[in-house]
């Protein structure tokens, strides 16, 4: 909505999908979330099945059983792990993509992963920072700003990865077609 309360074009775009910060805040807590639905299937099949779940899913197929009659509200679960899985997957294939061909990629990698992808938060800014020397070329130190430089570019790196330039193009876009008008 716009300042009057009515809804504007600019308005009306969802940028919280293409939040990419809103991403890594929630990554640590969809991985531990991954870990102990597994760490529960896994448990719930050793008790039920005698056995690991792999183990089970692949002699259902290959007696040729379906889970879609699944009494047992397996599917579901197996189910939310996969999609959990593949959001993960998603940004730490976009983390590594940018780690391997961005110019400042390995940087950028080790301050994304301090930041948001370690399994344990680490506490303040000069934990992280801490944690970064070690990373760096030798005598080159860190200072916040330079923390929060590094951190805002490698977000935007892997927000091009996983989006495409998509907003830096609808703005080219809208430069040449409003060129275009003036010119008429």
């Amino acid at each position: 909505m716009g300042k009057s309360g009515v809804i504007t074009e600019k308005s009306k775009e969802n940028k919280a999908y293409h939040n990419v910060i809103v991403l890594f805040k929630i990554y640590r807590s969809v991985s531990w979330r991954m870990q102990v639905q597994i760490g529960q299937v896994k448990h719930r099949f050793r008790k039920e099945y005698g056995t690991d779940v792999d183990s089970f899913l692949e002699s259902i197929y290959q007696a040729g059983m379906d889970l879609n009659d699944d009494e047992a509200n397996i599917k579901p679960r197996v189910e939310a792990i996969s999609s959990s899985n593949k959001f993960l997957k998603l940004i730490d294939e976009s983390v590594e993509l940018m780690r391997l061909y961005h110019p400042q990629g390995e940087r950028y990698y080790w301050v994304l992963y301090y930041t948001y992808m370690t399994p344990h938060q680490l506490s303040n800014i000069s934990e992280i920072m801490e944690k970064l020397e070690p990373h760096l070329s030798q005598g080159v130190g860190i200072n916040r700003s330079t923390y929060f430089r590094w951190r805002d570019s490698a977000l935007k790196a892997v927000e091009g990865i996983l989006w495409g330039y998509e907003e830096e193009s609808r703005r080219l876009l809208e430069h040449y077609r409003d060129t275009w008008r003036e010119d008429l």
